[in-house]
């Protein structure tokens, strides 16, 4: 199964000619799975590989009473699964089920190994992917199998769903945000299903968990690592106290707010300057924070991006206050300056 942000079967398929595009699609068949349907089971005979054309999955293993099951893993548009268990004629190591309505690409054991031979750069895909894939598991063994749980690619997951999944397994570790360069962005830890750090940018805390949450989705992968302690302290003044369901409620409900806000706005890429001497807010909540913009802008009109940089919250709080001074006349909000050019 695909982890790797760059693993994408259609990105390879583009590269493809039209004779091998079309060997591609003729030896696939096509299906529209339900939620909830169970494409195969752990310990189950490989007889077919998959690629997600839309929707998503979820990889997933039992305990051996059949009592237990945590999710492994979790794959979106472009990512693929159950080849190595066809490649090497070994048993399905984990099962996989649908979290949505999802389309796959279905290539049945023959199929798929004649595809190989016939589309040289598809079979030199897959046959990196699975090099990454030892590369990768050599390198970790000497940490435990189950000190990774959940992996997969930020640009196919909502990060909330993300966050409901951890939650309820009711397990402790960090999660860890990658960009594309595989530097580490941000970070979360979870004690017992609670989330009770985080950590993004120059954010910590509850605005923290806010910018995470924020359309649209960052290019990168994350990966959860089980672990009683965090890998680096976080600042306790900062600790997430709110309870898990109303983390999860507010956290949709300030998704839905920001995607209210006009597109010109959330593209910060606008200035905003006082339209009076003295401001006028009838908003207790949010004053201290139209105070703070009002002060900043108190001598010339200043950028959206950097006024939010100076600030210590996440960028969907500063844009839900800019939009209600926008909204009740209290800042006029301008184009950019163009740069000037300078003298060759």
């Amino acid at each position: 199964m695909a982890i790797d942000f760059e693993a994408n079967f259609f990105t390879q398929l583009e590269l493809l000619d039209a004779a091998g595009r079309l060997e591609v699609e003729g030896a696939c068949t096509k299906q529209t799975l339900p939620a909830g349907q169970v494409v195969y089971e752990q310990g189950d005979p490989a007889n077919s590989v998959y690629i997600v054309v839309a929707g998503r999955v979820e990889a997933f293993t039992q305990s051996p009473d059949g009592r237990q099951s945590r999710t492994v893993g979790l794959m979106g548009k472009g990512d693929f699964f159950g080849d190595l268990a066809v490649l090497t004629g070994q048993p399905r190591l984990a099962g996989v089920r649908t979290c949505e309505p999802t389309k796959v690409m279905q290539f049945e054991k023959l199929a798929f190994v004649r595809m190989l031979d016939k589309v040289p750069k598809i079979g030199a895909f897959f046959a990196r992917n699975l090099a990454k894939r030892l590369h990768r598991t050599s390198t970790e063994a000497h940490v435990s199998v189950y000190s990774i749980d959940l992996a997969g690619n930020l640009e196919h997951f909502d990060l909330l769903v993300i966050f409901y999944t951890i939650i309820h397994s009711n397990r402790s570790g960090e999660l860890e945000l990658h960009n594309a360069e595989n530097e580490i962005i941000g970070s979360f830890f979870f004690r017992e299903g609670q989330l009770v750090h985080a950590r993004i940018l120059h954010l910590v805390g509850v605005e923290a968990i806010w910018q995470s949450v924020m359309p649209p989705a960052t290019p990168g992968t994350f990966i959860f690592h089980i672990k009683d302690e965090p890998s680096t302290p976080y600042p306790e003044d900062q600790k997430v106290e709110l309870a898990s369901d109303e983390l999860l409620a507010q956290g949709v409900a300030k998704h839905e707010a920001f995607m209210a806000i006009p597109e010109e706005l959330r593209r910060m890429d606008l200035r905003i300057n006082r339209r009076f001497v003295e401001l006028t807010w009838n908003d207790e909540a949010t004053l201290p924070l139209a105070e703070r913009i009002w002060e900043l802008i108190a001598k010339r009109p200043q950028p959206l991006d950097s006024l939010w940089r100076r600030l210590t919250i996440s960028s969907m709080t500063f844009l839900e206050t800019v939009n209600l001074m926008a909204n009740t006349g209290q800042i006029e909000v301008l184009a950019n300056e163009p740069v000037a050019e300078v003298p060759v």
